[in-house]
Formats: C-alpha cells, structure tokens, sequence
C-alpha cells in the first residue's frame, strides 16, 4: 500500500508535475483523443502549462485559481495532481470547476485520486463540476462513485478532436453543500 502526502503545489513542483501529466494523458488517452496531438504533447508543452498555474501564490489568485495540489510518495515521486477554479463556462452550474484531476495508472484504486479531490475541493461537500471526456468509463465511474452525476450537457474540444460530458455534484454528502 502507497502512501501519499497530499499539499498544495509549489512552483519548485512544476517539472515533476508536467512529467506525470504527460505520462498519464500518454497512457489514458490513445483511442480517446487525436492521437497526432497527444503523441505532439510534451513535456515542454506541459512544464509551460504549469509553470503558468503554479506561478505565486499571488499570480494564482488573481487568475482565480484556488488549489493546485499534488501527490507525492515517500520517495518523493508525484504520481498525481489536482487543480480547482472559478467556472470557466458561461452559465455555470456551481461556483467551482474541478479543472483537473490526474494519477499515474499504476495509482489508479489506491485512494489518491480521492485525496486529491478532497484536497483542491477543500471538503467534500462542495458544489462543483467538471468535464470528463465521453470515453473515459474509469473516470466516469469514480466521479460518480464520488458524488458526480452526469448533467446531461456536452461539449466538442476541437484542441483534443473529443467529446466532452459535464458533471456535477449531486447529492452532499451529510445534507449540504458548501460553497
């Protein structure tokens, strides 16, 4: 059994998280989006990506970020991360987005990808949705397992040439949510 440290992310963080995020899109996404694009995303791509996002804790919340969180193992390796917003949708159906939640495959049904979620949600009882690609069954399922349910609202990336379902969360668990 792994054990996970759960923070928030530093701009020291930005190579590691940018390795994993490119290992895990390489692994989850074949079949799900272009793959000409995803065989194109690299590292370089996605250190900018968050170079950007980590920034300063400053530089963060004047673009509206509110957690960017990483997990990391004893040894120091992060094999996931998390990030959390205002909505970047008009007419959005909560006041968060759950941006990004991401874990290396060899982590998959350790219990990290929830810790993440907890961690850049700030509980867990918080209204707040996300974008999931159509295709991703496994994601589909844990969000639902984790109080997610489909809205019924969908979206084309023509970035990533893939469909797109939204979901929010449905039921707080203890009879309410926060905001």
């Amino acid at each position: 059994m792994h054990r996970y440290t759960i923070r928030d992310a530093r701009p020291d963080d930005a190579q590691q998280i940018a390795a994993a995020h490119v290992a895990i899109w390489k692994a989850t996404y074949p079949g799900m989006v272009d793959q000409t694009k995803l065989d194109a995303f690299d590292i370089a791509h996605a250190l900018a990506r968050r170079r950007q996002s980590l920034g300063t804790p400053t530089a963060q919340a004047t673009r509206g970020i509110r957690a960017v969180c990483a997990a990391l193992t004893a040894t120091g390796e992060t094999v996931g991360f998390a990030t959390s917003g205002p909505p970047r949708d008009d007419n959005p159906p909560a006041p968060t987005e759950l941006w990004s939640l991401n874990v290396l495959p060899d982590h998959h049904g350790s219990g990290v990808a929830q810790e993440l979620t907890t961690a850049v949600l700030g509980g867990s009882n918080v209204l707040a949705y996300l974008w999931v690609l159509r295709d991703n069954a496994r994601a589909v399922a844990f969000y639902r397992k984790h109080g997610f349910e489909l809205d019924g609202v969908t979206r084309f990336d023509p970035d990533w040439d893939c469909h797109e379902i939204r979901m929010t969360t449905a039921h707080p668990r203890g009879g309410r949510y926060r905001t």
